[in-house]
Formats: structure tokens, C-alpha cells, sequence
């Protein structure tokens, strides 16, 4: 299984995470959890408002998949799925 992290613009992190539990998805596995950092977080708040046609918000989970926000991880996303999963091994890689 394989887990890219990636710094997504407004416009590519609806995209680039749907991707991500489509990918998990296709291999068998769940997404666990997003795993964002504050200014990734900014954006994906930001794009769900948009994309929703909802104001401004927060929100704990997108597409019934809860939201991490790791305050060490700047701009970065990731998907993760759940630890059964990632402890059977996983190939890592930053974009």
C-alpha cells in the first residue's frame, strides 16, 4: 500500500484526497483518517465550503472520514488508512 503525502492547493485537495481513499479502496483497504496540517487544514475547510455551497466552517470529517489536524505538518496532506493496516507495511512518499 502505498501513501503519498503531497501540499495541495485550494483547488487540487478535494481531488487529491478523494483520490487517495479511491486508491485504498481499489486495494481492498478503508481510509482511516486525513491527516493535515494547519494551513492544509485552512484549505480543505475552504474547499469543502465551496464545494458543499455550505459558509464558512470546520469540520471534523470529510466523506465520513474523520480529520486529523497534526500541528507538525504545515501544508502537508496524507491519507492514512486505519493502524491494522499500516503496521502490514506501507511504502511512504512526499510530493
Amino acid at each position: 500500500m502505498t501513501i503519498i503525502e503531497h501540499s495541495p492547493s485550494e483547488e487540487e485537495i478535494l481531488d487529491f484526497i478523494d483520490g487517495q481513499i479511491r486508491q485504498f479502496q481499489e486495494e481492498g483497504a478503508e481510509a482511516g483518517f486525513i491527516v493535515v496540517g494547519p494551513t492544509a487544514y485552512r484549505r480543505l475547510c475552504r474547499a469543502i465550503s465551496v464545494a458543499g455551497r455550505r459558509g464558512r466552517g470546520t469540520f471534523e470529517t470529510y466523506n465520513f472520514v474523520p480529520i486529523v489536524l497534526d500541528p507538525f505538518r504545515s501544508d502537508g496532506a496524507c491519507v492514512l488508512p486505519g493502524a491494522s493496516e499500516c503496521n502490514k507495511g506501507v511504502d511512504t512518499y512526499r510530493t
